[in-house]
Order: structure tokens, then C-alpha cells, then sequence
């Protein structure tokens, strides 16, 4: 690919207000990756990197509910759960579970999202 680079140099970025993330992923796929974060359908209209953004996104909030990953107290940071035993203060955020829709209830939801005049 000519004019694309790939970013070696990670980036902070908000995953919501309260929570930071250090990641590679490109900026014009950080929208995908909150949406994953914070549970928002798929757009069917994104590109395969869009997507594994997204997919990034939602392991990522999967993680955060499991335990393997916690939210470092004094920076908002988004760390691996075993920093805890180094001694660096970390607290978990309480989590809304993921509600699960099924196929016509995400159609749904999809024609109405995307719906034109």
C-alpha cells in the first residue's frame, strides 16, 4: 500500500471519559474501537480494519469484565490486571453486562439507526 504507513508508536486513546488506552491502532479506527468498547452494534458499511477495531474493542471490555484487565487509579490507564502485584494501585469499574439481541431485534435496530429520508 503506498501512501499508508503503519504506526509503530503507540497513542493514548479515550476509550470513554474515564478510561485511557495505549494502542498502535490507526486514528481513523478509533471510532470502531470505542464502539466495541462500549457495546455498539457493528456498521455493516466498515472496512475489514474498521472491524477489527471494533472486535479489539469488544475483547477489550470482555477483559475488563473477566478480570484480566483493571483501570490504573491514579492515570485512568487501562492495564493488565497483574500490575497489581508489582504494586502500582489499580481499581476495577463497575460494568453493565453486554445485552445480548438477537438476529431480527439487530435488524431492527439496524433500520432504524440507518434509516434515510
Amino acid at each position: 500500500m503506498k501512501g499508508k504507513e503503519k504506526n509503530s508508536n503507540p497513542i493514548v486513546v479515550d476509550l470513554t471519559q474515564d478510561i485511557l488506552l495505549r494502542t498502535t491502532i490507526p486514528l481513523d479506527n478509533h471510532a470502531a474501537l470505542r464502539s466495541g468498547f462500549v457495546g455498539y452494534p457493528i456498521n455493516p458499511r466498515w472496512s475489514v480494519s474498521k472491524v477489527r477495531a471494533w472486535k479489539t474493542g469488544r475483547q477489550l471490555r470482555q477483559a475488563l469484565q473477566e478480570g484480566e484487565l483493571m483501570i490504573r487509579s491514579s492515570d485512568s490507564m487501562l492495564v493488565p490486571s497483574d500490575k497489581e502485584q508489582e504494586g502500582i494501585s489499580v481499581c476495577q469499574i463497575p460494568t453493565q453486562p453486554y445485552k445480548w439481541m438477537s438476529c431480527a431485534e439487530w435488524v431492527k435496530q439496524l433500520f432504524i439507526t440507518y434509516q434515510t429520508v
